[in-house]
């Protein structure tokens, strides 16, 4: 049987003695996973990627010295882009050329630039390589997984499928039942109407209308728990989580995480995230969640997914969490990162129209069907503005609903602004909101308000995605620890200092320590602390020092009496 084809990547660098070092050391590093291929022009490596798909090859990376003898790389990358979208471009240039590749990335969404020469290469070329094409792999999923998802646009189960999907990176093929043949195919699977949201795996199972817990299963992404004891229990699989997993698995310590959907909690569902430390090109929620698990992953971290933690109680010194299939694990100690969820909008017709058409967050899944339609985004933070200039690649028009008489008054970054309004398919309407969603069975229409004059309109639109700010995920640990007036975990020193917020006295003689609750053993981090700055770079220090704190805890009180 004939092996099937390897994944391209391209090495493009006129220097002859310099290019075969880079192609023979790949083609060792990646033996068996990648076909490694030299070009030295710009015209050669043209040829070379109209020839691989027809071969069945897919261009995983392609990386192009600046000065080529035909051009330049960046040109080079540009074509790439448009002809291979999914291919991972990098620009090997001079020092001097660094403010051209910096262009790049702007310009051409370049994913990568490097200062040549790249030695020693283990060091300076290597891992970076390793980083796009563990990317690259992530997104090209689909080919081995072979998901198909049959339904309907509007229906809410499509939408939570999808939307579920891609926030764990599984690409998928989506199968419009408004077409003819994804008609044919339901009728062929024999399925009842109205036709059941389907998922096909290519190995010939269909699951009908799976809940999310039976997906997560079935395609590999959640994993039974091995014990019902562990050293540390981490609720929330945000970034404050996983760092705080990372951490204390590199301790040596049993560590169990349990998410109620899909890694990166909130910071997940961002199209792009463009301020985080070391990723000049940015990059989406779902990919940073990712690199995250994959990492904690390697450290022997459990990933207990789509299970939701209800309960914590503490016993005989260990605490005890409760889960909704009524499930109790037990930790010397536990780490709540349960993050924040979307502020839910009391408006007329929205609860009623949720997931058929009105949506909390912005799912990147829906981006690409807007083709041609009008979307709505209410909301003035950075979430927003993301999600409004992604949205705008695809949909005929973006209005933004900024309550805000200007935008520049509302919490969106200065960088942002000046693109949202420099974007001839983004509208910004401000000191407006919205008073009622319309529609049977999906959103048709929405009733804005002008908050200056009380003026209303109707409006036509095909969908609106709410980010209106968020509120504490910390329900399920009240009337265990102290909140604050807005729901949000005391910790530290504000333990001690707000008595009158807890349920019970602190039952200790020392003080509470750094990121530790109300109950003795129990640390938050993240979002859902009360004091906690709410960027995705905070939450993963805010991990890292919650875990400094669990290790002295462990060490000092638990793990000398073992």
């Amino acid at each position: 049987m004939p092996s099937k084809p390897r994944p391209a990547v391209i090495i493009v660098d006129g220097d002859v003695v310099s290019r075969e070092d880079v192609v023979e050391g790949l083609r060792e590093r990646y033996a068996g996973r990648y076909r490694v291929i030299g070009a030295s022009t710009s015209g050669e490596t043209a040829a070379i990627t109209a020839q691989l798909p027809a071969v069945g090859s897919p261009i995983a990376l392609v990386v192009a010295q600046q000065h080529l003898g035909d051009g330049l790389g960046t040109e080079l990358l540009s074509r790439i882009q448009l002809d291979h979208p999914s291919a991972k471009r990098v620009l090997l240039c001079s020092a001097a050329d660094a403010e051209t590749a910096i262009d790049a990335i702007n310009r051409i969404y370049l994913d990568r630039y490097l200062i040549s020469p790249c030695v020693p290469a283990e060091e300076r070329l290597y891992p970076a390589l390793d980083d796009l094409l563990f990317d690259w792999e992530s997104n090209n999923k689909a080919a081995a997984l072979g998901v198909r998802v049959l339904g309907e646009r509007f229906a809410a189960r499509s939408y939570e499928i999808k939307d579920f999907l891609a926030r764990n990176v599984i690409p998928f093929e989506w199968l419009d039942l408004a077409d003819a043949g994804p008609r044919r195919i339901a009728q062929e699977l024999g399925l009842p109407e109205p036709y059941p949201t389907t998922v096909l795996l290519s190995d010939g199972r269909a699951l009908y209308g799976p809940s999310l817990a039976e997906l997560a299963l079935e395609l590999g992404l959640t994993q039974p728990a091995t014990s019902d004891s562990y050293d540390l229990i981490i609720a929330g699989g945000g970034p404050a989580g996983l760092a705080a997993a990372v951490y204390g698995a590199c301790e040596g310590f049993r560590v169990l995480i349990i998410e109620d959907d899909a890694p990166g909690g909130q910071a997940g569902t961002t199209s792009k995230i463009e301020n985080y430390l070391g990723f000049p090109s940015g990059l989406s929620g779902a990919d940073l969640a990712q690199r995250a698990l994959a990492q904690a992953k390697r450290f022997g971290v459990e990933w207990l997914c789509t299970k939701v933690a209800t309960g914590l109680r503490e016993e005989h010194g260990m605490r005890y969490v409760t889960l909704d299939d009524g499930t109790e694990l037990s930790a010397r100690v536990v780490l709540v990162a349960t993050g924040m969820s979307y502020r839910r909008l009391d408006a007329p017709g929205v609860a009623d129209l949720l997931n058929a058409g009105v949506y909390y967050g912005a799912s990147l899944t829906e981006a690409i069907q807007t083709e041609g339609e009008d979307v709505y985004i209410l909301g003035s933070g950075n979430s927003a503005g993301q999600a409004a200039l992604y949205f705008a690649e695809h949909a005929r028009s973006v209005t933004m609903l900024i309550r805000e008489t200007s935008i520049k008054d509302s919490a969106t970054s200065a960088y942002l602004v000046e693109r949202l309004e420099a974007h001839e398919r983004v509208i910004l309407r401000e000191h407006t909101e919205l008073a009622e969603a319309h529609g049977s069975g999906r959103l048709d229409k929405l009733t804005l308000r002008d908050n200056q004059t009380g003026e209303t309109e109707l409006v036509s639109a095909t969908s609106l995605y709410i980010l209106i700010g968020t509120t504490p995920c910390s329900g399920w640990v009240a009337g265990q620890v102290g909140l604050d007036e807005f729901g949000f975990i005391l910790t530290g020193s504000d333990v001690t200092g707000r008595a009158d917020r807890l349920p019970a006295p602190w039952p200790e003689d020392r003080e509470p320590m750094l990121m530790e609750t109300s109950m003795p053993g129990v640390f938050a981090a993240g979002d859902v602390r009360a004091g906690s700055v709410k960027r995705v770079g905070s939450a993963v220090g805010q991990g890292a020092v919650a875990m400094q704190a669990i290790t002295q805890y462990l060490r000092e009180r638990v793990l000398p009496t073992r």
